[in-house]
């Protein structure tokens, strides 16, 4: 093949494709206008639910059942060999006309003045500050992490992670500390399936290394709900989310909502496990916030998701 012998497009069609992108962004422009003013309803309609004392996680519950963006509709006079492509572009608008809709429901309300939080979405857990593990050089190295962002902890040491677990519950401790993931971020599986059975919560995760450095693993700080812990600027925050395979929402559509929405992916793996003898798998996806937190993607996800959990909100991972 020689030098001269290269693909160049025809400028002819390099000019109508950028005509047909200015004619485009008109058309955006004006279903942008239409999604405003869906915004701004739905923003009226939540401010006067928030003033009959309405929490917002019921008030978006309301919104999913009623909003919606058109039917999505191609042209009958489409060529046949179009149709499929059409088709493709006309159901991507779906996502965008979703985030869309979230970034200008979100900026609304607060200009409202009611800003949305994060503690809003995911359960906060109590003040106490009692926290039991079971001792060894790697847990109490990650105690000394956690104990930083108490006042005043206590500690109570178990046998075993499963009495560790029914402290736990019982109320007798407020977290527990468990080994999360080996060299490699390989996630424990007796200790995931701890977390998915009980519904736990993380809210933080370190690494230990040991006295002689040559351990690699992480510890989690880990709780029936929440505690949402200082950050500041500078900080890596992370949610991690669990998703059934069989979920109406597609892993894809999370990843592509939370990109959208400033965020970025850290890592995503798969989990089974057996329910009632029958094998179910979920997708774990932890993501890294982008700035601005995670209230836009926790609102997408409460709209346009009925099948989501959240199990980890922490900082600081690297």
């Amino acid at each position: 093949m020689q030098e001269n012998e290269l693909f160049v497009p025809d400028k002819a069609t390099i000019s109508n494709l950028n005509e047909l992108s200015l004619r485009a962004s008109l058309v955006d422009e004006a279903r942008s206008i239409e999604i405003s003013d869906l915004a701004s309803a739905a923003v009226s309609f939540s401010v006067s639910m928030l003033n009959e004392e309405l929490g917002i996680y019921e008030i978006l519950s309301l919104l999913s059942e009623s909003v919606g963006f058109g039917s999505y509709t191609t042209d009958e006079g489409l060529v046949e060999d179009n149709r499929s492509s059409v088709f493709s572009y006309v159901s991507s608008l779906s996502l965008l006309d979703r985030i869309d809709f979230v970034r200008r429901y979100v900026r609304l309300l607060r200009e409202a003045g009611h800003p949305l939080t994060e503690a809003q979405f995911v359960g906060a857990a109590g003040e106490g500050e009692r926290i039991g593990y079971v001792r060894n050089q790697y847990a109490d190295e990650a105690y000394d992490v956690f104990s930083q962002e108490f006042r005043d902890s206590r500690v109570k040491y178990y046998r075993g992670i499963k009495e560790c677990a029914a402290a736990l519950d019982s109320g007798e401790v407020d977290y527990i500390l468990l080994p999360l993931e080996e060299r490699g971020g390989v996630r424990l599986p007796t200790v995931a399936e701890l977390i998915y059975r009980k519904d736990y919560k993380i809210s933080a995760v370190t690494p230990v290394f040991g006295f002689d450095l040559g351990a690699d693993m992480k510890y989690a700080l880990v709780g029936k709900g929440f505690k949402h812990s200082r950050h500041k600027s500078g900080d890596d925050r992370y949610m991690e989310l669990r998703i059934p395979q069989s979920a109406d929402i597609s892993v894809t559509e999370v990843l592509s909502s939370a990109g959208a929405l400033g965020m970025t992916l850290y890592r995503v793996n798969t989990l089974t496990f057996d329910t009632e003898g029958e094998s179910k798998t979920h997708f774990l996806a932890v993501l890294r916030e982008g700035g601005d937190g995670f209230v836009s993607l926790l609102t997408y996800l409460t709209l346009f998701a009925d099948d989501y959990v959240a199990v980890g909100l922490y900082k600081n991972l690297e």
